[in-house]
């Protein structure tokens, strides 16, 4: 099977390729991808063995791969949406969208997951079950997974396991990373609104400084990870933005804040939680003023299974070689709604290197420099055939 796969990758490539570099072009905001949807469904209509469903949204796109065939079934998942990015790249086949680009790799993932149901649907008879290709919208913004989560993309055939990839510029084209258990962080916005006495700038006695306050409650959250938190876990507490005042002799009655914060165990989002309010709203009563936090629920926290992410290990030390496989892989703080997926069902998600073997650095994701290597779309195409029909010849489970 591994040499009938290498063929036929080889021989899908050029039009992945080519697919690939038509998507990054022509990129899309999350919710918006409804050419990238029309392209993709395009594509996926001229598949044999493939059932292309109604889709959930407007903007996805959802095939399955041996409907009617009896055994487990494997979701595998692609990201579609851009970003709002003005690109520099200077490549033929950059934006044709002002302030509009794929800066996070979401056209190789695509590209990545078409060439694979290309792949499959040619050994389909060969598969003791079904692949559920879903070709996702609104990652970036919008949360897209849980969307489709909570309309019933994991039922009808019922999702037994979810793998995805993730374009990763710190590894080389060849190579892999992987690591199970918590792996990328749960995010919580929130607002914050300080009100304050409004004076003169000459007569600050006479009023309540929003800005001193705001400056108070700034310093006093980074205390919640250095001081509150187990050093041993992995926490963020941001402030991103802060708007006050209208001139500089004018004292300000109100200031506006907004940050993030990050965390991996759902137990410590709470601790997080309670430790923010209590600092915001006493800080501001010490000073005299008064203070409103809204807390925003946003990505939960991306968990990956134990025997997936030993399926996805051994399979990479396989195909590309232990070298090639990183394990020691620290937890980002980073999110992904993947992890919607990863609440419901057995889910993995691992790291596709992107970086020239050569380079020794390449331009970060969400860099208006950044571009999906296409070298690697091969790899993750041989990756993603191999963990499909791995899992369906188990029977649906995760260990090799």
């Amino acid at each position: 099977m591994q040499d009938l796969f290498s063929g036929l990758v080889q021989e899908v490539a050029p039009q992945v390729i080519a697919f690939r570099r038509e998507l990054h072009a022509h990129p899309e905001l999350s919710f918006q991808e409804h050419e990238t949807a029309r392209r993709i469904r395009d594509r996926l209509g001229q598949i044999a063995n493939l059932q292309v469903l109604p889709p959930y949204i407007e903007t996805d796109v959802v095939a399955v791969l041996n409907a009617d065939m009896p055994g487990p079934c494997i979701l595998l998942r692609a990201d579609i949406d851009a970003l709002p990015i003005q690109e520099e790249t200077g490549v033929a086949y950059a934006s044709t969208r002002q302030g509009v680009m794929h800066a996070c790799g979401h056209d190789g993932h695509a590209a990545t997951l078409l060439g694979t149901a290309m792949v499959l649907s040619r050994v389909a008879d060969q598969l003791p079950g079904k692949v559920k290709f879903v070709f996702q919208p609104a990652e970036e913004d919008g949360g897209g997974g849980g969307v489709l989560c909570e309309r019933g993309v994991l039922d009808e055939p019922k999702v037994d396991a979810a793998v995805a990839l993730h374009a990763w510029p710190y590894e080389p084209v060849g190579s892999i990373a992987i690591r199970p258990g918590w792996v990328m962080a749960a995010s919580n916005p929130f607002k914050v609104s300080i009100q304050g006495v409004g004076s003169h700038g000459a007569y600050p006695h006479r009023g309540i400084d929003s800005i001193v306050v705001a400056a108070h409650i700034i310093t006093a959250l980074q205390t919640i990870v250095s001081r509150t938190i187990d050093p041993q876990d992995a926490a963020v507490v941001t402030i991103g933005q802060i708007h006050a005042g209208t001139a500089e002799n004018i004292i300000p009655a109100r200031a506006e804040m907004e940050g993030t914060m990050r965390y991996t165990r759902l137990e410590l989002g709470e601790q997080l939680r309670q430790r923010l309010s209590r600092i915001i709203e006493h800080t501001a009563q010490a000073h005299g003023a008064t203070a409103r936090v809204e807390i925003i629920d946003g990505y939960p926290p991306m968990y990956n299974d134990d025997d997936l992410s030993a399926l996805i290990t051994t399979t990479g030390r396989e195909l590309l070689g232990e070298a090639n496989v990183v394990t020691a892989v620290p937890v980002s703080m980073g999110v992904e709604d993947f992890a919607y997926y990863a609440q419901k069902v057995p889910a993995a998600m691992f790291r596709l290197g992107v970086r020239p073997v050569a380079s020794d650095s390449y331009p970060s994701l969400h860099n208006p420099a950044f571009n999906f290597n296409d070298d690697a779309l091969p790899i993750g195409i041989r990756m993603f055939c191999e963990i499909a029909t791995r899992f369906l010849r188990a029977g649906g489970r995760g260990t090799k």
